[in-house]
């Protein structure tokens, strides 16, 4: 009787635990995964920008003679603990823009809120903007599919991204490591602010050389509001795990005015195209990977460690009933 009574026990243990298993790997993986207060990336870009106008006077250039500044950009991501809560992970972002002799080019100063268990942005909580959807990762345990759309703070709204590949990769540590190759093009949208230190009104003699047309029937000293567009194009890879994104393999933004309403078109200002630097790609590649081992712990160990107990109960449980039956 007592063999009965303990292979019945066995049996429900078993049961419990292979039932368990899936549940735990599908259902609880992604409530107790939560984004840390240790966010610490350094993101270092090469990249060049193309001014088709001067900035000043808005004068046209010749296409011959288009101004080429490189650039390097520095960008750091940082967890602001302070700001935080427990279900939202506050990062301060900066970037700087060096030009030719080291120079200050661009720099500025962002806060993201980011859900702690999505990855995904959060309005207000000390954000600096009411972003939606994705900025600075991809949330937890990424998927092919097409429901990851990546905010822009230039234009206001964001853009859905298009996957590519999953492929292996190599950090200066960490090797074979997976990520996954993403996509966006965008249409010309209107930006919230005027790009680039571009004014945000010239006057009418401005904009009849800008347009090489004196008929236009504007007053030269009067100003007037300018309408500019921006399109991205980009092509990023993040780590499946972690949804880090650690590479930006392309990023280019062209900025256009709109003149459709005088039957000119959009007319190309300029255009800034950079990319991520090899090294830091392998550095940021390094990070990412850090968490692997706990991620893969709690993903897939744990829950695999369950099953194999489950089994393992389940067996033993089934011969003390076969047996006590037999005896």
């Amino acid at each position: 009787m007592k063999r009965s009574k303990a292979g019945i026990v066995f049996v429900i243990i078993g049961l419990v635990l292979v039932l368990i298993a899936p549940v735990w790997k599908w259902g609880v993986v992604p409530t107790v995964v939560k984004l840390p207060d240790a966010i610490d990336q350094t993101l270092i870009y090469e990249g060049v920008l193309t001014l088709n106008v001067d900035p000043t006077s808005m004068s046209p250039l010749p296409p011959d003679m288009a101004v080429k500044i490189p650039l390097t950009i520095t960008r750091v991501d940082l967890s602001d603990k302070a700001k935080g809560t427990n279900k939202v992970a506050v990062v301060k972002e900066t970037a700087v823009a060096k030009g030719p002799g080291n120079k200050d080019f661009l720099s500025y100063t962002k806060y993201y809120a980011l859900d702690r268990k999505t990855g995904k942005n959060v309005a207000g909580k000390n954000s600096d903007q009411n972003r939606t959807d994705y900025s600075l990762m991809l949330g937890f345990f990424v998927k092919n599919d097409g429901s990851y759309a990546v905010w822009d703070d230039d234009v206001g709204q964001a853009g859905k991204l298009e996957y590519i590949t999953t492929e292996k990769m190599d950090g200066f540590t960490y090797k074979n490591v997976e990520v996954k190759e993403w996509k966006f093009v965008g249409s010309p949208e209107k930006t919230k602010e005027p790009p680039l230190g571009m004014p945000s009104k010239i006057t009418g003699a401005q904009i009849k050389a800008v347009l090489n047309n004196t008929s236009l029937p504007f007053n030269d000293t009067d100003m007037y509001p300018i309408d500019y567009l921006k399109a991205t194009t980009s092509t990023i890879r993040v780590d499946t795990k972690t949804g880090s994104i650690f590479d930006i393999v392309d990023y280019k933004d062209e900025y256009f005015v709109d003149a459709t309403a005088l039957g000119m078109g959009k007319l190309k200002l300029a255009q800034i195209q950079y990319h991520q630097t090899p090294e830091n790609i392998k550095q940021n590649l390094d990070v990412a990977a850090k968490s692997y081992m706990l991620l893969n712990s709690v993903e897939i160990y744990l829950p695999l460690i369950m099953l194999i107990l489950g089994l393992i109960a389940l067996v033993i449980g089934l011969a003390l009933i076969i047996v006590k039956k037999s005896s």
